[in-house]
């Protein structure tokens, strides 16, 4: 049992409560740390809230996601330009891997919860500067 015992001795363990969860500038979403950071060259893994209707306009990453929907319904799909004919459903429990550069966007066909992980530096590059959020409006 020795084995077992080290593992469990150096494990990270949260419950739901345990997550803070703030405003990600980025997409304006909310967004919570579950292990590590996004913005440094490691593993981590981020948990992510969407409200109904939410949009998250064409953008891409620098690196490789993981992504499993933990509740609600996400809309997904791949290309530069936001095309609501092209989303698919992809409800709770469903995988989708993010490959890096290319650009994909989503929405929230309900209230969305999904878990995001890669090994970092991430960052978000959205194919038009004026959907980024964090870009002033003139």
């Amino acid at each position: 049992m020795g084995g077992l015992a080290a593992v469990l001795v150096h494990a990270q363990v949260l419950t739901p409560d345990q997550l803070k969860f703030q405003r990600n500038p980025a997409t304006g979403s909310e967004i919570a740390a579950v292990m590590g950071d996004p913005s440094k060259p490691a593993p981590f893994v981020t948990r992510v809230k969407y409200p109904p209707g939410f949009k998250a306009m064409p953008h891409s990453h620098p690196i490789d996601l993981q992504v499993t929907i933990l509740s609600g319904t996400m809309l997904w799909a791949e290309g530069e330009t936001f095309d609501e004919s092209k989303l698919k459903e992809y409800p709770a429990g469903s995988f989708i891997f993010e490959k890096a550069n290319v650009p994909h966007y989503q929405s929230a066909k309900t209230a969305v919860v999904f878990q995001a992980s890669g090994t970092g530096p991430n960052a978000f590059k959205f194919v038009n500067p004026k959907d980024d959020p964090r870009t002033p409006k003139k």
